[in-house]
């Protein structure tokens, strides 16, 4: 009996979603699950749409394209894809970096709007994104940081990339080397100073991202930001450091109180001291810095 009337429900709850209408909020039923226009303006918000364009015509083609993805999507599930390791794995990969990105954005909203005095004051203390604005061509040479990373002692006596490459050759460590360019906007200023204190045709090093980068100057070109630029450029740049140094203080915290044990040889290496002259190190501010204007 119990099954009989379990099988009545599931059978009345399937004619139910099989009748539902597209309307209101609702833009389409495909097999049941409602395509709302919030799902339309969300797959749309990060498009740049010319302006003059037919709004319903782009609503629609964006619809077709939600609908052909849901589709998919559950053919993909009946196949058994839904179950497999690789699908978990990349599941938990962006359900983390979209929430990473939303609280991001929503630290951003409430951000406080910087006056136009500390507006000024952030152009003055950054020359090097505004007035002093340099793109900088480079002979550079890029290779994954090594497992044991004292083994780069060996670069700081290097004085040419000529004894770079030769050095990493010696220690089997493989590279890529290429012309490059570098924008003086993203560096920060102190990662400049440290650079333009270099003599010339001295190569500098710099560990970011898992990648080790060693590089010298080969020429500059001035690139300015008019003054009538500066301003929403200092703004967009204030807020975004200001969210940063929020997020990492959130972060320590949560580090600090987290119970966290690692598999031998999984642990990360012991933070190392400030390296000499030659290192410019990589400041989670500078690596945020928004491109400058052009």
């Amino acid at each position: 009996m119990k099954k009989a009337l379990l099988a009545a429900v599931l059978a009345t709850t399937a004619l139910a979603a099989c009748d539902r209408e597209p309307t209101g909020q609702v833009a389409a039923v495909v097999n049941g699950e409602e395509i709302t226009l919030q799902e339309i303006n969300a797959e749309l918000s990060g498009l740049n749409i010319p302006a003059g364009v037919d709004e319903k015509q782009v609503q629609q083609t964006a619809l077709e394209r939600i609908i052909e993805r849901r589709l998919l999507a559950n053919i993909a599930r009946e196949e058994g894809v839904e179950q497999s390791p690789e699908y978990l794995i990349r599941k938990r990969q962006l359900e983390d970096a979209l929430l990473v990105q939303l609280y991001r954005q929503r630290q951003e909203r409430a951000a406080s709007v910087p006056d136009q005095r500390a507006i000024d004051a952030y152009v003055q203390a950054n020359p090097g994104i505004f007035a002093e604005r340099t793109i900088y061509t480079l002979d550079r040479i890029q290779f994954p940081l090594p497992a044991d990373i004292t083994s780069l002692r060996a670069l700081e006596s290097a004085s040419s990339m000529a004894e770079v490459a030769a050095t990493l050759n010696r220690l089997g460590i493989q590279f890529n080397r290429g012309p490059a360019q570098m924008d003086s906007a993203r560096l920060g200023e102190e990662r400049l100073a440290q650079i333009r204190r270099l003599p010339a045709g001295e190569p500098f090093i710099t560990p970011e991202g898992g990648m080790v980068t060693v590089a010298v100057i080969t020429g500059t070109t001035s690139q300015p930001i008019p003054p009538e630029a500066a301003r929403p450029v200092a703004l967009e740049a204030i807020r975004s450091e200001n969210v940063n140094r929020a997020l990492q203080t959130r972060l320590e915290e949560a580090r600090r109180t987290a119970q966290i044990t690692y598999q031998e040889g999984f642990a990360p290496p012991a933070r190392q001291g400030a390296g000499n002259a030659r290192t410019a190190g990589a400041s989670p501010a500078a690596q945020a810095t928004p491109p400058a204007a052009n």
